[in-house]
């Protein structure tokens, strides 16, 4: 656990005097609630995202380094010094030359050290991606102060000796424990203490938006599972990791079975042969691997097996080979007769080849366009990126509607709003999903294409080459037909050579058949092996952790006053979908949970938000201990709800809760009220928060 005492930000300007004439702000915080009030645009978000910022969670904000923070902490900010006699607030604009943010933390242990991050810099040597560590109070640290500079935002950072995490993770006395991975490199990688802050780190952007919004992608396996099986230390996330684990392995064979079974379609049609009683899906029966075998049809009704198959084209050789080289004259009308047959074959082959080449290069053509429309796509998902980042660095005001200070033409978030379309509209963010998922399809089609068209390619080299061997024969036998009588006929020897190749081919044919249906043996061993493993896993005994969470956590939410739905309705769900998540269910033998957020109104689910993040905290034995909620009042809330929250909160008298909230905000409820930050607070206990009121200014000022 872990609590902030106090966070500075030092900015050297353009009208900097000396090196310490600076700007900025410093505030401290206490155990227990803070509230750090004020007015839209003075700076909340400022100080929050230094919060962030100073523990290398600006990742949760959108982005990384210095790009996740306002403007005015890196480029220019004015101070406000008067107002005119048209009541127009004037001030003096700085330009930023150099600036940093420190952050003084104390651990359960009550060891204290301030953390120095960099925000610009003229020092190419001062890296936003380093954090330094100094020993001592942030107002006490001196040249002589120990300290230690560790990374940031790099591969990693987690698990490094050098990484920042690493080290943080000690200082606040978190075990954390190494989870399954999706990765094809690894079965397993660190629960990211990204990943854990976006449970205690609730952001007003998207942190309302649902559970763990903010919560960064790593590869992890179930990754919002893990999170809170490791803050309430169930014994399940080591169940569950190995279940994961196991279950990658599993879906590993069970691919590598299917790219075995569509080997041996590859291998029938390279052969024109084919192979019967496949299993349909992986078996740990020997037998139906074994009875795997080959069938060739000779006849247009007769079909035989490998070992008659081959016995014929032996059974041909070897007449031939007994039997004295025939004149031409002695086989004209035997040769006349093949050659026409012959020719058939060859022309109906030769057209067949040519359609068969004629939709593989369609296919070809389609992975073209295809490929160009993936180019687009990701084309389009870069420009949405650009464009979320520069609604959330603030280019722009953040408001529904707000001009571009360019051309003063109306620019949304959302796209199409305006006055004259009444159409669903969808986000920036909700567009980037919508262009992901189209990638992710076509990605999958363009995937599915090339094996293919790699397939065909293969068999089309095959019909080919059968093609060369006909029109090899066919060549003999017109040489036969146009050679003098008494010579000896060419194309029995050729015919002699070809059936002697196709007895190799059949030699090779079956030596892969055989290799196939071991490779399936040996899957299918695997396979035995792996479910033996995973039915051998322990069922976890969680169940009283979770009942207590449950129950703090309804009891949380019945307090700010939810009423979407009774509460007997709601539970904490113990497997998927929704596995330790709040679901409605209509009665108590309901088998079909649905998630509380569909079943709740935007301000109930809030409510939500709130009530399973202090449970979390309140049940959680690995907890941070820190919760940061930016914001709380969003979506219609009631002030009940808000004045009970923070009245819980302020109970908290040994874990610290950071609560940033606007003044005079309407609430936009049916009671048409406001955020009165007075009617809030009047009830709670002297001494029980720490109220940091934001003024007329912004945020930041001399520190001088």
């Amino acid at each position: 656990m872990f609590k902030i005492n106090k966070l500075r930000v030092e900015i050297l300007t353009n009208k900097s005097e000396t090196i310490d004439d600076l700007y900025g702000f410093e505030f401290p915080f206490n155990q227990g609630l803070n509230i750090i009030a004020g007015e839209n645009s003075r700076g909340k978000t400022t100080i929050n995202s230094c919060i962030f910022y100073a523990l290398g969670m600006e990742e949760l904000l959108g982005g990384n380094n210095s790009k996740a923070l306002d403007k005015a902490l890196k480029e220019t900010f004015a101070i406000k010094t008067d107002v005119s006699e048209e009541e127009e607030e004037l001030g003096v604009n700085y330009n930023v030359k150099r600036s940093k943010v420190l952050l003084e933390i104390e651990n359960d242990k009550n060891d204290i050290v301030c953390l120095e991050r960099v925000i610009l810099s003229s020092d190419s040597d001062e890296k936003q991606s380093n954090i330094t560590i100094y020993k001592s109070k942030l107002d006490k640290i001196d040249e002589t102060t120990l300290k230690a500079v560790f990374f940031v935002n790099g591969r990693g950072n987690n698990d490094d000796p050098n990484g920042f995490y690493d080290w943080f993770k000690d200082f606040i006395n978190l075990s954390v424990p190494d989870v399954s991975s999706s990765s094809a490199a690894s079965d397993y990688s660190p629960l990211y203490l990204q990943m854990i802050f976006s449970s205690i780190f609730i952001e007003q952007t998207k942190g309302w938006s649902d559970f763990f919004a903010t919560m960064p992608y790593f590869g992890v396996t179930k990754p919002k599972e893990k999170v809170i099986e490791f803050l309430l230390n169930l014994d399940e996330i080591y169940t569950s990791t190995q279940r994961d684990t196991y279950n990658k392995e599993k879906n590993n064979i069970v691919d590598n079975w299917n790219k075995t079974i569509k080997a041996f379609s590859f291998l029938e049609k390279q052969n024109n042969a084919t192979i019967t009683s496949l299993p349909t899906t992986i078996t740990s029966e020997k037998r139906e691997i074994e009875i795997i075998s080959s069938n060739f049809q000779i006849g247009e009704d007769e079909i035989i097996g490998y070992n008659e198959f081959l016995k014929n084209k032996k059974d041909l050789i070897s007449v031939l080979e007994n039997k004295p080289l025939a004149t031409i004259e002695s086989k004209k009308e035997e040769v006349l007769v093949k050659y026409e047959e012959t020719k058939t074959k060859y022309i109906d082959l030769n057209k067949y080849i040519e359609e068969f080449d004629n939709k593989l290069n369609i296919e070809k053509l389609q992975v073209e366009n295809i490929t160009r429309q993936l180019i687009n796509i990701e084309k389009e998902i870069k420009e949405h990126t650009n464009l979320i980042k520069v609604f959330n660095n603030n280019l722009f005001d953040n408001k529904k509607e707000s001009k571009c200070p360019t051309c003063t033409q109306i620019v949304t978030e959302d796209i199409l709003s305006t006055i004259d379309i009444d159409i669903p509209q969808l986000s920036l963010e909700e567009n980037k999903s919508f262009l992901i998922s189209q990638k992710k399809i076509i990605q999958s089609t363009i995937k599915s294409l090339t094996s293919t068209i790699e397939e065909k390619s293969s068999l089309l080299l095959y019909f080919k080459n059968t093609l060369r061997n006909k029109e090899i024969l066919l060549k003999s036998l017109s040489k036969d037909l146009i050679a003098d009588d008494r010579a000896l006929s060419e194309s029995e020897v050729v015919r002699k050579i070809q059936l002697q190749q196709e007895v190799e081919n059949l030699n090779q044919f079956e030596l892969q058949l055989n290799e196939l249906k071991e490779e399936l043996i040996n899957l299918a061993n695997k396979h035995h092996n792996i479910l033996i493993k995973l039915n051998g896993l322990e069922q976890s005994d969680d169940d009283e952790k979770l009942k207590a969470f449950e129950s703090n956590y309804k009891d949380l939410l019945s307090s700010f006053g939810y009423d979407s739905n009774e509460m007997y309705q709601i539970s904490i769900n113990r497997k998927e979908p929704f596995k330790y998540f709040p679901v409605y269910k209509r009665g108590k033998n309901d088998t079909n949970p649905q998630s509380i957020r569909i079943n709740s109104s935007a301000s109930d689910f809030v409510r939500n938000i709130w009530a399973y993040t202090l449970a979390l905290r309140n049940n959680g034995n690995n907890h941070p201990g820190l919760i940061l909620f930016d914001e709380p009042g969003q979506h219609r809330t009631k002030l009940s709800s808000l004045k009970a929250l923070f009245e819980k909160v302020s109970k908290e008298k040994n874990k610290q809760t950071i609560i940033f909230t606007s003044i005079d905000k309407p609430l936009n409820n049916d009671e048409k009220e406001k955020i009165d930050l007075d009617e809030i607070i009047k009830d709670l206990e002297d001494g029980s928060y720490n109220l940091i009121k934001l003024g007329d200014h912004k945020v930041i000022k001399s520190l001088n």
